[in-house]
């Protein structure tokens, strides 16, 4: 930001010609911008899982085994007719202290339900499924000045793909990764008819198994595009959030966490993930602490939701709309954002899944505004073809 746009906005503010009032909107602080953290959760997060509309009359017998923990045990999340399941018991502390937000049908224009699809759209964030950048990449160019943005990823994602690229922290660093692609071939080769090649086809050859394990537990470790698993990602959040506040200029900021395509066993699987992506988000508060996080906006998202009817294997499918999360110390909480009208057959998507009544894009656009005070203009070059209303 430079000096002349600093000036600026302090005596807009002053005068009271900027407004920050809105729904997303941050409350003044000693901070003259925001930050904004995207979690992207790959493998498609059943978001009904996590925030249950129990108040539904057909909820019950759409999921007969997946309901019962919430029925039994779910936390009220006022009085939206959802609630939370007991996994998510430190996300219901913070609606119920206003700092977090939800929307249950947001999602993209994706109706493919294909994993790789669905993420590229939301990584390109042009309503295209493709294009030459990813709208990170887009949102720092527009941003300028210092280096601002980093993603805490082990490579530089879609998201951030195109002229302006993040320093890159890889935060997980406990996990083995073979290279894939061209890169393994070439390692292949370099290591042929050595003992070092033979280590190597072992180790390919245990990576496979191990996939093939998870696989028979319901998940497909492929939809997670390498993304760090959910299991690690308490430490992650802690690391987060320490090196957000000793590094304040960084007001832009992308990790992915895999570990959310459940089509089977979902009830032990995604218990498990949730807890710890939950305690993730208290860790990274606390990490970051009270000035960092009034300052700080974090949006959690997932490529689209699930199938509302659970299926014969304690699971769900690939769905359409899906559960966005907005979370900060002045986020305008304890509401839900958007609309939901239920799950008869009529009110969802193709008779089977949850509509989308919010855009990604406007939710992304309203955070940059009032993050960090982006006109119009500049919010339609980094996310061009938004719907730009939260009713679609």
């Amino acid at each position: 930001m430079s000096l002349d746009r600093r000036a600026f906005i302090k005596a807009a503010l002053a005068l009271g010609g900027l407004s920050l009032g809105r729904a997303w909107a941050w409350e003044s602080s000693e901070e003259e911008t925001g930050r904004l953290l995207v979690i992207f959760l790959r493998g498609g997060l059943d978001g009904l899982f996590a925030f249950s509309p129990v108040a539904d009359p057909q909820f019950a017998s759409l999921r007969p085994s997946l309901s019962r923990t919430v029925l039994d045990r779910g936390i009220p999340l006022g009085d939206s007719g959802f609630v939370a399941h007991p996994a998510c018991t430190p996300l219901a502390d913070l609606y119920r202290s206003g700092e977090l937000a939800f929307a249950p049908c947001a999602g993209t224009i994706d109706t493919s339900r294909s994993h790789f699809q669905a993420q590229d759209i939301f990584e390109l964030g042009n309503g295209l499924s493709r294009g030459t950048s990813g709208f990170m990449s887009r949102a720092a160019s527009e941003l300028g000045g210092e280096p601002g943005a980093i993603s805490f990823t082990g490579e530089v994602p879609l998201a951030f793909q195109g002229p302006t690229m993040p320093d890159v922290a890889q935060l997980d660093t406990g996990r083995f990764q073979l290279p894939s692609g061209r890169l393994l071939e070439a390692v292949r080769r370099a290591h042929a008819g050595e003992l070092t090649g033979t280590a190597l086809e072992q180790a390919i050859a245990t990576e496979a198994a191990i996939a093939a394990a998870l696989a028979e537990g319901g998940m497909e470790p492929s939809s997670d595009r390498g993304a760090a698993t959910v299991s690690g990602f308490v430490k992650v959040a802690q690391d987060m959030g320490r090196v957000l506040r000793r590094t304040p200029r960084f007001n832009l900021a992308f990790v992915d966490v895999g570990g959310f395509d459940t089509h089977a066993n979902q009830e032990a699987v995604l218990s498990r993930a949730l807890t710890t992506l939950s305690t993730g988000i208290v860790t990274l508060r606390r990490e970051l602490g009270d000035i960092e996080w009034r300052r700080t906006r974090v949006l959690v998202c997932s490529e689209f939701g699930r199938t509302v009817r659970e299926n014969g294997t304690g699971g769900t499918d690939h769905g359409h709309g899906g559960l966005l999360l907005l979370a900060g110390g002045s986020v305008k909480g304890g509401r839900m954002l958007g609309s939901f009208h239920g799950l008869d057959k009529a009110h969802l998507n193709e008779g089977r899944d949850l509509p989308v009544h919010l855009d990604w894009r406007d939710a992304l656009a309203s955070s940059m505004r009032d993050c960090f005070l982006l006109p119009d203009a500049a919010l339609d070059r980094i996310l061009p073809n938004r719907p730009r209303h939260l009713e679609i």
